[in-house]
């Protein structure tokens, strides 16, 4: 089935809903939850409303990137089999990955942990141990997430890079620079290499999604602006 128009906008809408999920979870951060280590002082944010609205707020943003990704992958397919392929696999991986560990986060960390802890003080020993152990396990498992990511950003900006000149490059730049970003931290987190320490930055981070997401919905509804003029303006 050809992919039309509207399949272009809903793509685009659905990336656009990730990108307000992600100012709202920076204007909690920033300005509602305080900095949390301590075990006791995170389940007490966890407990809050507003954190789980947040954490549900993300959930929904994740899922709605398979919707993206997928109309990136079906788009460049005829053209780049292959690297449309790998790409979707291995973003369906990411998204599937990150789905699994944000919803056990929040139903398991956010709901039955915070509660227990409120509600059971002989129980708090134990649950300190499982916070800094979740951590720990967090850590670990960020590690095949952006080892996915990293292959699938590298694939799209393979099957996107001969889309046509112009804004066409759009999405390629993005997928590119995503990839680049996806190593550096890798590289960071994992290897020991302090160069690339300042990628973790929360404001950098930000930036970053903002220019890179920016440039893929710019690209979705131009994509669908052509698609609606007719087949005289489709992407090689």
């Amino acid at each position: 089935m050809p992919l039309t128009a509207k399949h272009f906008r809903v793509a685009g809408a659905c990336l656009c809903l990730f990108v307000a999920v992600q100012i709202f979870q920076a204007l909690c951060f920033i300005f509602w939850f305080p900095e949390t280590q301590a075990a006791a002082e995170d389940f007490a944010v966890r407990a809050g409303w507003l954190d789980r609205t947040r954490a549900l707020a993300v959930l929904f943003g994740i899922a709605g990137l398979a919707v993206t990704y997928a109309v990136f992958a079906l788009d460049r397919f005829a053209k780049a089999p292959l690297a449309s392929l790998l790409a979707f696999t291995f973003c369906m991986f990411f998204v599937v990955f990150e789905f699994l560990h944000r919803g056990l986060d929040f139903v398991m960390v956010s709901q039955q942990w915070a509660n227990a802890y409120a509600a059971e003080p002989a129980l708090r020993g134990v649950l300190a141990e499982r916070h800094e152990f979740w951590g720990a396990f967090t850590s670990a498992i960020y590690f095949p997430l952006m080892l996915s990511g990293l292959i699938a950003w590298t694939c799209f900006a393979i099957a996107t890079w001969k889309a046509g000149s112009g804004w066409m490059r759009l999405a390629s730049i993005a997928f590119t620079i995503n990839a680049v970003r996806t190593l550096g931290r890798l590289l960071g987190n994992y290897t020991g290499l302090d160069w690339f320490d300042f990628l973790d930055n929360f404001t950098l981070y930000l930036v970053l999604v903002f220019l890179i997401n920016g440039l893929l919905v710019a690209w979705l509804f131009k994509r669908a602006a052509a698609v609606d003029k007719g087949p005289a303006l489709a992407v090689s």
